[in-house]
């Protein structure tokens, strides 16, 4: 009669853990269903394999000789999980856009790899929103409000993005005095499309009649198009520093950042029961707050 593979590793484990309950625990199940396992084994194949008394379990005969048989077996198994497996425990994919890669992320993962140089980090620059349901990918960093159904979200950091034009649109057009005065001009979008009107949501104004430019998918891009008076941009201070200084770019509103639109660790909860993943982001809330 054959013995099934999850039976014998149910013996294994009890037999070197030595109670049901320490059995269980390792099994992730409780100890009534690991007594059942065992019963039906014995029942099954006829063979009393533990004695139980008050002091615990200890094997029978035939007990110790099965043992004998498959314990070096399930070492061979656990030792070829460990080396091609184990590795991975320590390792978290990480999705995010290339301007926060470039402009934040790149520095702090040269400092946390310092710090926790056994977990290994990889990153993907993509600037669509994968799904960490389906997508082999621990976490995701999104610039956003922080809010995504069914996820769990961590604030990072909210770094402020400028708000710029060139000095001829503004001179056309007119100087916004305040935020919903942006809505005058064409906006142009970042490469997720949503930037505007998430910076819209969190301050509070609507949006609904906002104009949009082209979607250039790249910030250097974008900043060619901002100086060419295609209308107006929010960016990243990095991007637009050398515009700034050779007068070809402008500040065109000078407001307070509103915070709750920020860079947030975004995961499923699960994700965050991973040893490695918790400490990657309590290091990066510490490293960037």
């Amino acid at each position: 009669m054959t013995i099934r593979i999850q039976d014998l590793h149910t013996f294994h484990v009890v037999a070197r853990a030595g109670t049901m309950q320490d059995a269980a625990h390792e099994l992730g199940v409780t100890p009534g269903a690991i007594s059942q396992r065992i019963r039906a084994v014995e029942d099954r194949h006829g063979l009393r394999l533990f004695t139980r008394s008050k002091n615990g379990l200890s094997l029978t005969a035939a007990g110790l000789a099965l043992q004998s048989d498959v314990s070096a077996a399930f070492a061979t198994i656990e030792a070829a999980g460990k080396k091609h497996f184990s590795s991975h425990r320590n390792a978290i994919r990480i999705s995010t856009s290339a301007t926060f890669a470039h402009s934040m992320l790149v520095s702090s993962l040269g400092r946390f790899a310092e710090a926790h140089p056994r977990i290994r980090v990889s990153v993907e620059t993509e600037d669509r929103l994968v799904d960490l349901r389906s997508e082999p990918v621990d976490l995701a960093i999104r610039h956003g409000l922080g809010t995504y159904s069914g996820m769990r979200s961590e604030w990072l950091c909210a770094p402020e993005l400028v708000l710029v034009a060139s000095p001829a649109l503004l001179e056309q057009s007119g100087r916004p005095n305040d935020p919903s005065e942006c809505l005058r001009h064409k906006l142009l979008p970042d490469a997720t499309g949503k930037d505007w009107s998430i910076w819209f949501e969190a301050l509070g104004i609507d949006a609904s009649g906002a104009t949009y430019g082209p979607q250039y998918g790249n910030d250097f891009l974008t900043v060619k198009a901002v100086i060419e008076g295609q209308g107006l941009a929010l960016l990243s201070d990095i991007y637009v520093k050398e515009g700034l200084a050779s007068g070809q770019l402008v500040r065109a509103l000078d407001v307070t950042w509103p915070t709750a639109f920020a860079y947030y660790a975004v995961a499923l909860a699960d994700s965050y029961e991973k040893p490695c993943v918790s400490t990657f982001v309590k290091w990066l809330k510490k490293d960037m707050g």
